[in-house]
């Protein structure tokens, strides 16, 4: 589906004030104006490109731990982040071996993996 000519219109005159150097007025438009909002935010979300640019300036800066927290506190996201993990054999020895450094964790580890060889597991 592409994008309605009012979402690019919204989109470009909010880039052309930026690069005009009109960034404070856009900040204090996008958080007193709830429909510019929603329009600004739709666009973003609308096109995997910008979305992507935006997510990459939310963990660049000192957005990044409320980024982390807000994904962790939604099930669908956690749920398909874990499925990445454990279809990643490098990226589950990281979690793995971030995880045993910690002698509490490394105790909780080496426990399952001994109920799991208990139970036949490979």
């Amino acid at each position: 589906m592409r994008p309605s000519w009012t979402k690019v219109a919204g989109i470009a005159a909010l880039g052309g004030a930026l690069v005009a150097g009109c960034g404070g007025a856009i900040g204090k438009r996008l958080a007193s104006d709830a429909a510019f909002q929603s329009q600004v935010m739709g666009a973003i979300a609308g096109s995997p490109e910008l979305a992507g640019k935006m997510v990459d300036q939310l963990l660049a800066g000192d957005t990044r731990a409320l980024v982390t927290d807000r994904v962790l506190a939604n099930g669908g996201a956690v749920q398909g982040l874990m499925t990445k993990i454990a279809q990643d054999r490098s990226m589950l020895d990281g979690v793995l071996n971030l995880a045993v450094q910690d002698t509490a964790m490394k105790s909780h580890i080496l426990a399952l993996f001994a109920g799991m060889k208990m139970m036949g597991g490979r």
